[in-house]
């Protein structure tokens, strides 16, 4: 600068101080990239309480089929290529594929410190926490809630996590704000709508003006500042210089998502809630509506993490041939169908009544990425800018099997992500697909830290000391 001109006095003199002094006195010493790097934007969690349809032991491997156990995994991709192709338990998320991350070979390291390799209360409180647990209690936060405190400062929202159930969890929740301090979830709609829409006053067909004009006025604003910028740029050093270009560039992004503003809120509408069942136990009609609340929720901006958890429940609107009114019966069922079983006559029943139950599962979530995906933000959708997970407590719930957890990723993480992938850390399926052996050094921690280094924070581990390795996994980039 000229003289004695402080970067301070230039600032004023080049107008805008209001927006452009904190931002040059944030960054002093050091120049933003051009553009800022990618990164997921909102995270939901879509817990399936019960397990997957599959066949591992305690250990990992796989049961052959010829014992008592069935020996059949259905939430095995048809394809074992790295090119995503989804089985039968997933397959109402064919039209999603594209979408998708299937994890294979990993394992919920915390979860196998419990009782004999794993139990229900173990099972659940260390899914999402990765953290030591004392029956069904955690001692440390689940990676919801952490991303819940995280967003919640860096972008405030009203409600830092929206946190709903369908059905009775009973064996434990995978949800904690902090050590032994467990997440409450709603399980009525109508409770939920009256409590996060209570407040919003949703857009008819268009944005809401008022939104608009405010848009319009830090606008103005910007344009002032970069203009301001132009006139002073050729008395600066070369120093100044860079620092001086990487805020406009800030600025520019700024405007950027000033521009796509409109666009987002115009989607801000109320889900349906007529008629809302008043009995959480009736999950056909609870279901889809709490689907909805979670997408609306995101669409009106009310918060940027939710969690729906599916209880282990009977699907009694759809083929009930095994008869079991609990549905805890019904996974341990597998163990005793196979052609040594004691009940191996009944295995048709079986796989009639758990595999339907399983996929309406998957037709709610493929509901809440599709809520997602048909919302339009800036130049793609809400989808691609989210981490939506899938998972359980359990791979295989009849033998309490804590290894080879389902683990399905949805959404492109801001563009981080490559999706309609399938990735296998089952050692011993490089060689052999069909193999029955198994081994890995893959565990929710690294997943879990993956997720958080695809919302731009740079931790290198997430939880306990129990994982095989610690940091991210390589492969999701």
């Amino acid at each position: 600068m000229r003289g004695k001109q402080s970067r301070r006095a230039f600032l004023v003199g080049a107008g805008g101080v209001c927006v452009a002094l904190p931002l040059l006195e944030i960054t002093q010493g050091r120049a933003h990239a051009a553009t800022p790097a990618a990164q997921a934007k909102r995270f939901i969690v879509f817990f399936s309480h019960g397990g997957s349809i599959s066949c591992r032991d305690r250990k990992g491997a796989k049961q052959d089929g010829k014992g008592t156990h069935h020996g059949q995994d259905l939430w095995a991709p048809a394809d074992p290529g790295q090119s995503l192709v989804l089985g039968e338990e997933a397959s109402p998320l064919a039209a999603l594929t594209n979408e998708l991350i299937l994890l294979r070979g990993v394992d919920n390291m915390a979860g196998t410190l419990g009782p004999n390799g794993g139990s229900h209360g173990h099972a659940n409180a260390t899914a999402l926490t990765c953290a030591d647990a004392g029956g069904k209690v955690a001692q440390g936060p689940s990676i919801d809630q952490v991303l819940a405190g995280r967003l919640s400062t860096d972008a405030p929202t009203a409600f830092p996590s929206i946190d709903l159930q369908v059905g009775n969890v009973g064996y434990g929740t995978p949800l904690f704000s902090a050590a032994q301090q467990v997440v409450s979830s709603e399980t009525l709609p109508q409770a939920a709508f009256d409590r996060l829409f209570k407040n919003v006053n949703p857009t008819s067909g268009g944005p809401d003006p008022a939104l608009v004009a405010l848009r319009a006025q830090k606008k103005s604003v910007l344009d002032g500042v970069l203009d301001g910028f132009k006139l002073f740029r050729t008395q600066l050093g070369s120093a100044d210089r860079v620092m001086l270009d990487a805020h406009a560039e800030h600025i520019r992004s700024m405007e950027t998502q000033l521009a796509t503003l409109g666009e987002v809120t115009a989607s801000c509408t109320l889900p349906g809630m007529s008629p809302a069942p008043s009995n959480y136990k009736d999950a056909e009609k609870v279901a889809p509506l709490m689907v909805d609340l979670i997408v609306h929720a995101m669409r009106c901006g009310l918060t940027n993490v939710a969690t729906l958890q599916i209880g282990d429940l009977i699907t009694n609107w759809l083929p009930t041939p095994w008869g079991d009114n609990i549905a805890h019966g019904l996974g341990h069922a597998a163990r005793d169908v196979g052609p040594t079983g004691s009940k191996k006559a009944r295995v048709n029943d079986f796989f009639g009544e758990i595999l339907p139950n399983r996929q309406w599962r998957m037709t709610m979530f493929a509901r809440l990425l599709d809520g997602l995906k048909n919302t339009p933000e800036g130049a793609g959708n809400m989808l691609d800018n989210s981490v939506v997970l899938f998972t359980s407590e359990f791979s295989t719930a009849s033998v309490h099997s804590v290894r080879d957890v389902p683990v399905l990723l949805a959404g492109k993480a801001g563009g981080r992500w490559q999706t309609g992938r399938h990735i296998n850390y089952n050692k011993h399926a490089a060689s052999n697909p069909n193999t029955l052996q198994y081994s890995t050094d893959a565990s929710t921690h690294n997943v879990y830290t993956s997720i958080l280094q695809a919302f731009g924070y740079p931790d290198a581990h997430f939880g306990n000391d129990a994982a095989y390795k610690k940091g991210p996994l390589a492969e999701l980039g």
